[in-house]
């Protein structure tokens, strides 16, 4: 097992013909390299990020937003425009991708399809394994080996032929031995005579992730292995990955889109947004404590809820006529941004339905979703019609579309954001 530890890493791709190269991409000594092209398109800049050693660490952005890129440069597939990426205590980034003692597993399975499952899951061991049998030499003091490509081939060329014709060196055995141990620990052992097109979609995950596992790599590389998953079944396999996770204690690096996915799989979260890594904390710091706006827009479900206030000393945020008194914490900030906007950012599970009062929103009913455990209302301001706000109540409240409803806001929950740099703005606790 090892560490992944990425510094000030860029990704570019060059410009294509007739493409005029961005002024904003930077020189060759911010690259940290000297004989890589420079220009085109930017899609990583500045990426420094520390993985420990046996950590669950998630990638999550929208599309687009670099993180897949950022997995397959650690992995090789991408060749790096600048910085540094070290496996363990290995620099990496002139290695192959079979010499970085890394597996993948990818969003599309990427398994062999005239291959059956064991073979599928045994095929990195072949290729890689690095012992080869002995077989005893005219002398009996003397060993030699059979060398691997021609073991190999002797296992292919007979793998047709009835199971007693099979050729099965000591390495074969001791392959098969290790397929059977991660098919029982993945539960696929009754499929290792299948193809991969008699398998459901679980069952391929399955067999990519004991391809991987099989070759006891030091870092796993999932990028969006659940995306192509139902929902019932994605949640039974997410719960199963971070089972084995646990169990084998190996480096993990998960790239992922769903923010359910990263909240619950995740020991720490990196969030991506336009080729940076914005924050990276633990999930519940995340959700509680953003870095900035989109931090604070993309955790959570239904999205924060931002209102431009004005703030006024010595506690009071004001809206037109809405006015809330924040805790006695915020008094050096209030006092600090008197007189000026911020955003204030709340969730909707912190937004109840009141009573008129100065201190509540006036808001109009436009949405109203019935979960059952639940109900999610869009509604908006009633002074603004181009306004959007989510909020969550319990399912036993009855709401009608253009009703009009007085919200409370906890105050002990609110977040402050300058809308200038979009960072948040806390108080000292």
């Amino acid at each position: 097992m090892a560490q992944v530890v990425i510094e000030n890493v860029y990704k570019s791709f060059p410009p294509r013909q007739g493409e005029k190269v961005s002024s904003s991409i930077m020189d060759r000594s911010e690259l940290g390299t000297s004989d890589k092209p420079v220009g085109g398109t930017n899609v990583l800049r500045q990426i420094d990020l520390e993985v420990k050693d046996g950590e669950f660490m998630v990638l999550v952005g929208a599309s687009g937003c670099g993180k897949s890129t950022l997995l397959r440069l650690i992995a090789g597939l991408e060749e790096i425009t600048g910085g540094k990426i070290w496996v363990g205590d290995r620099l990496v980034n002139e290695l192959p991708p079979k010499e970085r003692d890394i597996a993948m597993v990818f969003q599309n399975y990427a398994l062999y399809p005239h291959m059956s499952v064991y073979d599928n899951i045994a095929f990195g061991l072949r290729r890689m394994q690095k012992f080869a049998i002995p077989i005893p030499s005219k002398r009996q003091d003397e060993t030699k080996e059979l060398p691997i490509w021609l073991e190999n081939l002797l296992v292919e060329s007979t793998r047709s032929l009835p199971e007693f014709l099979h050729y099965k060196s000591r390495r074969e055995r001791e392959i098969s031995k290790k397929v059977r141990e991660v098919a029982q620990l993945l539960q696929i052992d009754t499929l290792l005579n299948r193809l991969p097109k008699q398998l459901s979609g679980g069952q391929k995950q399955r067999v990519a992730l004991g391809r991987a596992i099989a070759r006891q790599p030091q870092v796993f590389l999932m990028d969006e292995p659940l995306s192509n998953l139902d929902a019932k079944l994605r949640a039974e396999t997410r719960s199963q990955i971070v089972k084995l996770q646990r169990q084998l204690g190996t480096t993990t690096i998960y790239v992922t889109h769903d923010q359910t996915e990263a909240m619950t799989m995740g020991d720490r979260i990196a969030v991506m947004n336009a080729g940076q890594i914005q924050q990276v904390a633990s999930p519940l710091e995340l959700y509680n404590a953003p870095q900035n706006r989109f931090v604070a827009e993309f955790i959570g479900s239904p999205p924060m809820n931002f209102i431009t206030v004005q703030v006024k000393a010595p506690l009071a945020v004001t809206y037109k006529d809405f006015r809330l008194t924040l805790p006695e914490m915020w008094e050096p900030i209030v006092q600090k941004y008197n007189g000026r906007s911020l955003l204030l950012g709340i969730r909707p599970e912190h937004l109840s339905i009141s009573l008129p009062a100065p201190k509540n929103l006036c808001v109009e009913v436009d949405v109203v979703e019935a979960l059952g455990n639940e109900t999610y209302i869009s509604a908006h301001l009633s002074d603004l019609p181009n306004s959007a706000l989510q909020i969550r109540i319990p399912p036993d409240r009855p709401v009608q579309i253009g009703e009009k409803l007085w919200l409370s806001l906890s105050a002990d929950k609110i977040h402050l954001f300058d809308p200038d740099t979009t960072e948040a703005v806390r108080p000292l606790v």
